[in-house]
């Protein structure tokens, strides 16, 4: 009796559970239901707007359609202005021309602006990387000013999102945040600001106070500054970031005299040769395969009995771009070295013949 008791409650407990499923199960569809629906209506509006905007054609500067009361209202709702936000930001990165203009013009008449300078006072660093990214997208330049405390942020990505805001809203006067940047400027975010910078006319800026900067990676930005921009008149100023005590510096030094050298140049690399690490080494050898002199015979002729193939291989090179002597001077010594100097010398004059 007991036992059949024990297995009434079981089989109940059972059927209870089961309808509780049951009835979960029908109140999440009930519910996605309605949610899928409102959000249906809510992409129907967010590509009218947006199809009106790009094929607008009239003669004024307003946004091609006015926001209606149910757009106002709708507006309120945020999970309806992101999707509406996101859908125009991702419209005008597609689009030029007067399109873009009037997507740039239905985002301001839509006061979506405000909406993201209030999300650049969040605690999230996502939030405000995305609202930085949104503005300068949408070209909204007159709020550049108040971009400019988070090119020192400490994220990372929010950072990034300034100092690209500065640059395409000011090309190369939105680089005045590297007068306080404190944080490394990563090699990626260099290559974009580069990028950006082709983009607009070169300017003349002032680089002596970012080549004297605490911050290294300041440094070696504007070394690639310099070097990108042909800016010959800092070659003297330069030659203590030879010294500098990061490698990377001291690298992209390297790679700036070598494309704008003096005869004083090479001079400067032989003094620091042996005190530098070997990748820097070979960094100074291949710059004077282009910046070599008959003075620097010796010097080379000498690297040809370096252990490592790839130096001798580079000291070879540059003593046979050097011209008739440098060449001569190089098979003199490769007839007494012998092998694996003979094997390179056949290498470099096919290079030379191609």
């Amino acid at each position: 009796m007991i036992r059949l008791q024990s297995q009434e409650i079981a089989l109940v407990s059972i059927v209870i559970i089961m309808l509780g499923i049951l009835f979960y199960m029908l109140l999440y569809m009930y519910f996605k239901t309605r949610h899928d629906g409102k959000h249906d209506k809510w992409r129907v509006i967010t590509d009218e707007l947006i199809h009106g905007a790009v094929f607008y054609d009239g003669e004024d500067d307003t946004a091609p359609m006015p926001s209606t009361e149910t757009v106002n209202r709708l507006i309120g709702n945020e999970h309806f202005r992101a999707l509406l936000t996101d859908a125009i930001v991702s419209a005008k990165k597609n689009m030029a021309g007067i399109a873009s203009d009037n997507l740039k013009n239905l985002y301001i008449k839509l006061k979506l602006e405000k909406y993201a300078l209030g999300s650049l006072k969040s605690r999230h660093w996502h939030v405000k990387a995305k609202a930085i990214q949104e503005l300068t997208v949408m070209e909204i330049d007159e709020f550049v000013a108040q971009l400019y405390p988070f090119t020192n942020n400490k994220n990372e990505l929010v950072r990034m999102e300034a100092q690209s805001a500065l640059v395409q809203f000011n090309g190369f006067e939105g680089l005045r945040f590297l007068d306080i940047v404190t944080y490394p400027i990563s090699d990626w975010q260099q290559i974009k600001l580069l990028q950006q910078l082709s983009q607009v006319p070169p300017v003349n800026i002032d680089l002596d106070a970012w080549l004297k900067s605490e911050n290294s990676s300041v440094v070696v930005f504007a070394l690639k500054l310099a070097r990108n921009y042909h800016r010959f008149e800092l070659h003297d100023e330069i030659f203590p970031c030879l010294d500098h005590e990061d490698s990377r510096v001291r690298l992209e030094a390297i790679n700036f005299l070598s494309e704008i050298a003096t005869d004083e140049t090479s001079d400067q690399f032989i003094s620091r040769f042996l005190g530098e690490e070997f990748k820097h080494q070979l960094a100074m050898i291949h710059a004077m395969q282009k910046i070599a002199s008959e003075k620097d015979i010796l010097f080379l002729l000498d690297l040809l009995n370096d252990e490592n193939n790839e130096m001798k291989l580079s000291a070879a090179r540059a003593l046979a771009k050097m011209g008739h002597r440098g060449m001569s001077c190089l098979q003199e010594h490769v007839q007494s070295a012998g092998y694996p100097l003979n094997e390179m010398l056949l290498q470099i004059k096919g290079e030379l013949a191609a």
